[in-house]
């Protein structure tokens, strides 16, 4: 099975929300890539407004969820690679109830 490339055959986002410009494949971000899950960033070259992407491949087909962002792309240095862990949630949620 080849790998999944989600810039070069992307078909899902090909225009900014915002204001209907066509996206530069060549501008678009790798923010994230694990285990069929890939996290993108989009900047509109004519609005500047920034969107993030994530596109999940599995049995069923590929499926997408996407929202506007205030990120810029000096943010992306910033974001963390690693996620929040079910034990987190856990420990945030024993803490607030002793609150």
């Amino acid at each position: 099975m080849s790998k999944f490339n989600p810039i070069s055959s992307m078909q899902i986002v090909t225009k900014c929300p915002m204001c209907d410009f066509k996206y530069d494949k060549n501008n678009i971000k790798v923010i994230d890539s694990k285990d069929g899950v890939i996290t993108l960033y989009l900047n509109c070259q004519k609005c500047k407004g920034s969107m993030m992407m994530v596109i999940m491949a599995g049995a069923m087909g590929i499926t997408s969820i996407s929202m506007i962002s205030d990120f810029m792309e000096d943010d992306l240095d910033k974001i963390e690679k690693s996620c929040v862990e079910y034990d987190d949630v856990l420990e945030m949620h024993k803490f607030l109830e002793n609150k």
